[in-house]
């Protein structure tokens, strides 16, 4: 499923102009927690290699907005230029305003979307599990209807009907793609995570 999901699509970069506000190196106390939950989305192969970087993204809620980590950034060992904050975004006209020095990650208006429509969500991370995407007739989670284009419009009003749908879900998986795990803090949104990740390996195991 994996392989298939490397094939369908290239990555080619963002699909939106950032427009920077402030351009800046991003401080916040809740960096290191991401930096930790980095590491182990890669450890876990929860966010596989791909060319150039990670195929996974990771951000936390903020007073402006979010920090999430930047286009194609190393998850495995970030550093301060990897973070960026979004504070607002427009899918229409395709603009993503922020502060930091790089371009946020190419799935910064799906991480918009949810802030927008979960007040109770403070951690979203986004990563890819080929075992829980093949068992999920077993495992039942909520799943986009329709495989879509990474970073676009489509793919953010699909998980927008699960979203409004399944309002006390926290694991949703994007058809032929990957996952979305939410959480009230990022240890939460890791460890649920994990944690549907250890019951697809189980029933890998019970189908062997």
């Amino acid at each position: 499923m994996l392989d298939k999901i490397k094939m369908s699509e290239k990555y080619s970069g963002v699909k939106f102009k950032t427009i920077f506000r402030e351009k800046s190196k991003i401080k916040h106390k809740g960096i290191e927690k991401l930096r930790h939950w980095g590491r182990k989305f890669t450890e876990l192969d929860l966010a596989p290699k791909i060319e150039g970087g990670f195929a996974g993204n990771l951000s936390f809620r903020t007073h402006r907005g979010f920090i999430i980590t930047a286009s194609v950034a190393n998850l495995s060992g970030l550093n301060d230029d990897d973070l960026v904050e979004v504070t607002d975004a427009d899918v229409c006209l395709k603009h993503v305003f922020v502060c930091g020095l790089k371009e946020p990650s190419s799935e910064s208006f799906l991480h918009h979307a949810i802030y927008v429509r979960r007040a109770d969500i403070n951690a979203v991370f986004h990563g890819h599990d080929k075992l829980t995407l093949k068992f999920n007739d077993l495992l039942n989670f909520p799943v986009t209807e329709k495989e879509q284009p990474y970073g676009s419009a489509e793919l953010v009003n699909d998980e927008v009907k699960i979203l409004d749908k399944c309002k006390d879900y926290y694991y949703i998986l994007i058809k032929n793609h990957g996952f979305i795990s939410l959480g009230k803090t990022m240890d939460e949104a890791g460890n649920e995570a994990i944690s549907q990740h250890k019951r697809a390996i189980e029933l890998n195991k019970q189908a062997k």
